[in-house]
């Protein structure tokens, strides 16, 4: 039997909401007073000082009006209220309070997904977390909040995920970039193209398990459609004599370019980001369109008119998407876009696979398009919650989902490829890609950053010997201390290190301010307490060093200025 979830009165007076299930019927607020209720609740959490505080159950909304009144909201550092049922309403008064109030968010639980809460540990990051459930909603059934601590759960494995990422590719998304400039001069901007394509039909063809069997709808739809390949599934479609009008790009790392471009001949139009591993764009004999990732804010120095996507993209599919909404078209076809693992294949055959693709193994669940359940991995998870967010965004165009083994897209209407009939012929649409083939670009602009970067070099190293000589020698006065918040607010407010180097490492970024912060409040600091802090700068300014030291050093940056 389903659940209810009704309204009712409090014996003072106020509405609550009863749930309903097999008979029994469990108020989610006291049925007595529910103002009371939430000021005792209150009162037994007594750990909670600059924490990021997660509370299960928004009931009526009591709980949240006398927590802005206590002493616990002005030392915490943020609320996250999750609530299990969507047929609980917020009322206009509550709903106000949550806006005005900034360390307060609301989510209900389908909308608090592993990326949402990832990006809370991210701004929160070195900060504890504390789990709280509302009273009276620990006697609903149990799997309710197993489900809201399995999306908290997951949104921890994320945060590890985009942390794991940000270190490996922090180099490569600062130097890509730089490499990419002579080939952005010679591209289109993706700006120029906006509805270009006004109604027409496009195919997004990704490289999951199912592509393969779909090679034939793919073929059928060519005269029809305009055809999006990623560029892990461009092989697989020359081998089947498929060219693509456009193959997208985003990832910066050159075993992405050796295993999904190098040595293929295709002449179509490349549409990039400008993190995307510059040798794509190099060897590739056809039109470039670019477009500057959303993390990049190298290109902008140098392009500052180039169009970057407003969702970033953690899969070139759905970078993908958002280029084909952009360019005007009404209809998509997703085939291949599985994102579960199909009789455990990542890739579909004849997708040539990288050694990180190998041996991988179901994380979690999610549901098929047959309504079962289909394993997948974790980051497979985030590229689904991803495309789900995406398409929330995109109300002009209508997605349909051909993969019925797939994982089921919310905002996507499967369609089974048998059903999709004789389709009128595409428009000839003509672009003039030729008018930015002949410009150069002078490298002495590259050389002119990387002396920026040595300078900031240069003042980090300096920041960082006066707190190390401080931490050796085990003590320090107000005064000195006085003297290393100069020094790092001075280096923090450099532009290169805010806007280039930690837009790649933010949580690295985040930890140092949060640390400071959320300092506990003395009314006097003890050398102890100042000592703490300088440690967390020593590491923080070896971090800022290293890279640093690891971009101008770079021996694709070196050649790249030794051409004459």
């Amino acid at each position: 039997m389903m659940y209810r979830i009704v309204s009712q009165c409090s014996d003072d007076g106020t509405e609550i909401f009863v749930y309903i299930k097999n008979g029994k019927n469990i108020p989610l607020n006291s049925m007595y007073s529910p103002a009371k209720e939430a000021e005792r609740f209150l009162k037994k959490i007594t750990d909670t000082e600059q924490h990021l505080v997660i509370i299960i159950g928004f009931g009526n909304g009591m709980l949240l009006q006398k927590l802005l009144h206590s002493d616990m909201y002005e030392k915490a550092a943020h609320f996250i209220f999750i609530e299990p049922f969507s047929e609980v309403e917020i009322s206009e008064k509550n709903r106000e309070l949550i806006q005005n109030h900034e360390k307060i968010s609301f989510y209900y639980v389908d909308e608090f997904t592993s990326i949402v809460f990832a990006n809370y540990l991210s701004r929160f990051i070195s900060l504890p977390v504390s789990i709280h459930i509302h009273p009276n909603y620990t006697k609903v059934d149990s799997t309710i909040l197993k489900d809201c601590l399995k999306r908290i759960n997951e949104g921890i494995n994320t945060r590890k995920i985009l942390n794991n990422t940000e270190m490996k590719f922090a180099i490569d998304w600062i130097v890509e970039p730089l490499l990419n400039l002579q080939y952005v001069n010679r591209s289109v901007n993706i700006k120029d193209l906006k509805d270009v394509f006004q109604g027409e039909k496009a195919v997004l063809i990704a490289s999951g398990p199912s592509l393969k069997r779909n090679m034939e709808i793919i073929k059928k739809l060519e005269t029809s459609v305009y055809t999006f390949a990623v560029g892990s599934a461009l092989r697989a479609l020359l081998t089947h004599e498929i060219s693509p009008d456009f193959v997208l790009s985003i990832d910066s790392s050159d075993r992405n370019y050796r295993t999904h471009f190098q040595d293929l001949q295709y002449n179509g139009t490349l549409i990039f980001e400008t993190m995307s591993n510059s040798n794509i764009q190099k060897e590739h004999g056809g039109n470039l369109v670019a477009c500057r990732s959303l993390g990049d804010n190298v290109s902008s120095l140098f392009f500052p008119d180039l169009y970057a996507f407003p969702f970033s993209a953690p899969s070139v599919a759905i970078f993908a998407l958002q280029v084909i909404a952009y360019l005007g078209f009404s209809e998509v076809y997703l085939v291949g876009q599985d994102l579960a693992l199909i009789d455990g294949k990542y890739y579909a055959e004849g997708i040539k696979e990288h050694e990180g693709m190998q041996s991988l193994h179901v994380e979690t669940w999610v549901e098929n398009n047959r309504g079962e359940r289909v394993g997948t991995t974790q980051s497979l998870k985030i590229f689904l919650e991803s495309f789900e967010k995406l398409i929330e965004t995109l109300p002009n165009i209508k997605v349909y989902n051909l993969s019925e083994l797939g994982a089921r897209i919310k905002g996507a209407e499967f369609l089974p490829p048998n059903l999709i009939g004789d389709l009128p012929l595409r428009r000839n649409i003509q672009v003039d890609y030729e008018k930015n083939l002949n410009k150069n670009f002078d490298n002495w602009k590259i050389i002119e950053l990387i002396n920026q970067f040595r300078i900031l070099m240069e003042e980090t190293k300096k920041a960082s010997r006066f707190v190390k000589r401080l931490n050796k020698i085990g003590g320090i006065t107000s005064k000195e201390m006085s003297k290393v918040l100069k020094m790092f607010k001075k280096i923090s407010q450099n532009q290169l290190l805010e806007n280039i180097l930690l837009s790649n490492l933010t949580f690295a970024f985040n930890r140092i301010v949060n640390k400071f912060q959320y300092f506990e409040n003395k009314n006097v600091y003890t050398g102890d307490d100042l000592l703490f802090l300088t440690k967390e700068l020593d590491n923080f300014y070896t971090l800022v060093i290293k890279y640093v030291d690891d971009i101008i050093n770079d021996q694709r940056i070196i050649s790249l200025l030794n051409k004459e």
